[in-house]
């Protein structure tokens, strides 16, 4: 069984159609779906409930995660954002790469809207030629569905509790002690709702810094200041 894995805070306008999405899929594979919520003010965990078993937790996306994998049931973990689209067939790539004895890894993605634009700014401003998106990148982040057999997740400690670039901590220490690998195809379809609300330059600016200033050893309680809510 895959225990999809979903964090959420005040995602009224985007978790139906994402749970609604994963409820269709046409898949002969057993999956659960588990919406942590973070104590949302809004219609959230209402929604939630008629789709998956909600868990309420204190508000902290690692804390939800984590509060997550101790109640989930299944053999594979697989942690999407709430505004994420699964597409037909992503289920069973995942299991086939664990019966190929992966032990976790992630997605290649694209955005739902002005995917070509995004994907561009991103290797213009990282001063990438061409594009880095091939098997051998084992980096993953939220936005990459990283998914993990159980017991990987619960030797490798869960999700560190840091309030940004938790994602990038976890599949790095995963790449380092175990087998991991990257999903080409199908791609998870992602919301472009940060670029369209923020602006194009200035989110991947963001995101580009973020990381750099991580890997610098700045603290991320002070990153987290740089990446603002969009709900």
């Amino acid at each position: 069984m895959i225990s999809i894995i979903i964090p959420t805070y005040n995602e009224a306008g985007t978790i139906e159609d994402t749970l609604e999405n994963i409820s269709n899929l046409n898949t002969k594979i057993e999956f659960e779906i588990i919406v942590a919520d973070g104590s949302s003010v809004d219609s959230t965990k209402e929604i939630a409930e008629k789709y998956s078993t909600v868990l309420h937790s204190e508000k902290g996306k690692v804390i939800q995660l984590n509060n997550a994998f101790k109640k989930s049931s299944g053999d594979v973990l697989f942690f999407i954002p709430a505004d994420t689209t699964i597409p037909e067939g992503a289920l069973e790539e995942i299991d086939k790469r664990i019966e190929e004895g992966f032990d976790g890894g992630g997605f290649s993605n694209i955005f739902s809207k002005n995917n070509e634009k995004i994907k561009l700014l991103g290797r213009i401003l990282n001063l990438r030629i061409f594009n880095n998106d091939h098997k051998n990148n084992l980096i993953f982040f939220g936005d990459n569905g990283i998914f993990c057999k159980k017991s990987v997740f619960h030797k490798l400690g869960g999700f560190k509790n840091i309030p940004i670039m938790e994602d990038y901590d976890f599949s790095m220490r995963m790449k380092k002690s175990y087998l991991s690998t990257r999903i080409l195809h199908p791609k998870l379809i992602v919301s472009s709702r940060r670029h369209l609300k923020s602006g194009f330059i200035k989110t991947r600016l963001q995101w580009i810094i973020i990381r750099r200033l991580y890997i610098l050893g700045v603290s991320p309680k002070t990153l987290i200041k740089l990446y603002k809510d969009v709900r």
